[in-house]
């Protein structure tokens, strides 16, 4: 479950997430979004109660990034802003996130197998 609260003040609007960014939520946030960017104000995702991210969330994650959202993280989601906001292309960006879940996957593949 995800809780979203959106502040709007002056020229910045704030998108506030509370939970996991995953399943069906991550088309609510993306619409929530995409409403804030028709005010014209400057957008911050306030990350700081988020809990967790699957795959369609980073990816929305680094589609806001890319349009200049500014990300507000918490402790637990520092590893996923720093990843996200890399300055690579799109297409660098995924594979590098790909790599790392294979390479996860291999050494837990490794450690099963001694």
């Amino acid at each position: 479950m995800l809780q979203v609260t959106v502040h709007e003040d002056g020229d910045f609007c704030r998108l506030e997430l509370a939970g996991r960014l995953a399943g069906p939520w991550v088309l609510e946030i993306e619409y929530a979004w995409r409403s804030a960017l028709h005010s014209g104000r400057q957008i911050e995702l306030d990350m700081r109660q988020l809990t967790g991210v699957d795959d369609a969330g980073r990816e929305l994650l680094l589609a806001m990034h890319l349009a200049g959202v500014r990300p507000v993280e918490g402790v637990w989601m520092k590893g996923i802003v720093e990843e996200i906001t890399e300055d690579r292309p799109i297409d660098d960006t995924m594979r590098v996130s790909r790599n790392k879940r294979a390479s996860r996957d291999q050494r837990s593949g490794s450690r099963r197998s001694n």
